[in-house]
């Protein structure tokens, strides 16, 4: 006997899938869902172009061993990385290096600062190490909870890309002799995909235009007035990394810009900032209007989708909004509800 006619089978459909929706945030499984739905349609993506000299499956295989092992190997040298630049960069002339150059900066922040601000940079490394020690001792809950919350993000991340894997190798497509529910949950997992996809392909854009407006600023602007960041071209490359992601990554990138600014000057930490806000003040209207032609919604549905999920969810409301945006659209337009 069936516990559900058609038509209950694709609002329960609906239904569960709005449950899903609303607890990934509370869950705290943000991070597993990007992972995983980003490792799904680079696999779909590839998958499509070697089918045509590879059986599908193995295709599929192939890839999917290959993403593995590139991102484990991206993990390795990572971690590998980062004790090679402790083991070596950081001790003796390249420790003391460090601190002179921290200690001129703070010098020279102090000066700029202390006219508005008395006794607010501190003087020197030592000063600087205790006033970072006495700030850890007042925040340590704070701290600890951030290392968990990151731990946490880390395993679900590598969980959603195992699972994604594994999705992409046994692809399910609505068949007509499948039961209606089944039917009707997968044709919804495919449509928050192609969402998740358009969305994603958006954001890639939005990342170049981030980078070439910076690079127009660090590399012709600056250089003008005689203004030269360091590592200028790392900013670069950081920036466009950064910009992949939604919100944060924007964040990410300008405080490292504006810090890069302050070994400089005030002024020229000031400016970067000015010029940051400007053209992300600019990038939130473009942003709306690239994310909005690839899911064929106006700007303003797109920037009030944003302004709706943030005052729900917060900081990931903001990000994920457009994906669910997108969704919540090509559900409707598939009903012929709009």
């Amino acid at each position: 006997m069936k516990l559900l006619n058609d038509r209950q089978s694709i609002i329960a459909s609906y239904v569960l899938m709005l449950i899903f929706l609303s607890l990934l945030i509370p869950l705290h499984l943000l991070a597993s869902f990007f992972a995983g739905f980003v490792v799904f349609e680079i696999i779909n993506s590839l998958g499509s172009i070697t089918e045509r000299y590879i059986d599908g499956q193995r295709a599929r295989l192939t890839i999917s061993i290959i993403l593995a092992v590139f991102i484990i190997s991206l993990i390795v040298l990572s971690i590998t990385g980062l004790i090679s630049f402790v083991q070596h960069d950081l001790q003796g002339a390249g420790i003391n290096a460090i601190s002179d150059q921290v200690d001129k900066t703070l010098q020279k922040l102090q000066l700029e600062v202390a006219q508005y601000i008395p006794g607010f940079i501190p003087y020197s490394l030592t000063e600087l190490k205790d006033q970072t020690f006495d700030l850890i001792k007042d925040n340590l809950s704070t701290l600890k909870s951030t290392g968990t919350g990151f731990l946490h993000n880390l395993a679900t991340m590598l969980i959603g890309m195992i699972v994604g894997i594994l999705v992409s190798l046994n692809q399910l497509r609505p068949q007509p002799d499948q039961p209606e529910f089944k039917r009707a949950m997968i044709t919804r997992i495919e449509n928050l995909s192609s969402s998740f996809k358009n969305v994603v392909f958006a954001q890639f854009k939005i990342s170049l235009i981030n980078t070439f407006l910076f690079l127009i600023f660090s590399h012709l602007i600056l250089p003008v007035f005689d203004i030269h960041l360091p590592f200028a071209n790392t900013l670069v490359i950081l920036t466009f990394i950064f910009g992949l992601i939604p919100i944060v990554g924007n964040l990410l990138s300008n405080t490292i810009i504006v810090m890069a600014g302050l070994t400089i000057s005030v002024s020229t930490a000031g400016i970067a900032l000015l010029y940051l806000i400007f053209i992300h003040k600019l990038e939130y209207f473009i942003n709306a209007k690239i994310i909005g032609t690839k899911i064929h919604a106006a700007s303003w549905e797109v920037l009030l989708a944003m302004l709706v999920f943030e005052s729900f969810f917060g900081l990931a409301g903001l990000i994920v909004a457009p994906i669910f945006y997108a969704y919540i659209k090509l559900e409707l337009k598939q009903a012929e509800m709009i």
